[in-house]
């Protein structure tokens, strides 16, 4: 044999295979084996996501002080219409010389700066924060006083009428 034969004859020969050959998957085991691939993945995601968590420090809880000021808090601000009564007969239909002239529906004696009709929804001790106004007490009750219209006490007939009719807008404190 001349050198090129036998060189031929190295290359040429079949050697066997070292690995196994692939076998042909069906559609449906095709499938499979991506899903199964796809399983560990997410597997290993959960173990990342489970040592990141596991390794962040400790969220603290608030102070006594935060916990107090969350129980004060206020409802969401709401739009009333407002006006302004006096003790008068204008207003409640009692003169001077009457026992109940300046008594509330709550019992209390009207206080200027402090005191509001409100609707029969809200309960008389409700504070408000009235805009432009401040915080009132609702005390007192009027016939002409339904829901989203509060009244506004004040001393005086000329001050009611101008302060007159205006749509404020108003939370409720909570205690």
């Amino acid at each position: 044999m001349t050198t090129m034969t036998l060189a031929c004859g190295l290359l040429c020969t079949q050697q066997p295979a070292t690995e196994k050959p692939t076998p042909i998957l069906t559609a449906d085991q095709a499938a499979l084996q991506r899903a199964n691939q796809r399983v560990k993945t997410l597997e290993n995601e959960v173990k990342v996501l489970k040592k990141t968590k596991a390794n962040k420090p400790a969220v603290s809880k608030p102070s006594k002080h935060v916990a107090k000021r969350k129980k004060v808090a206020t409802k969401l601000a709401q739009t009333y219409e407002v006006t302004a009564y006096t003790n008068g007969a204008e207003s409640t239909g009692k003169s001077a010389g009457d026992p109940d002239y300046g008594i509330t529906a709550s019992g209390v004696r009207t206080k200027t700066g402090h005191t509001i009709a409100c609707p029969p929804s809200m309960a008389f001790g409700t504070r408000l924060n009235i805009e432009g106004i401040g915080v009132r007490t609702c005390e007192d009750r009027g016939g002409a006083i339904t829901e989203g219209h509060i009244d506004l006490y004040v001393a005086g007939v000329a001050e009611a009428r101008d302060f007159g009719r205006q749509r404020l807008k108003a939370e409720i404190i909570t205690k």
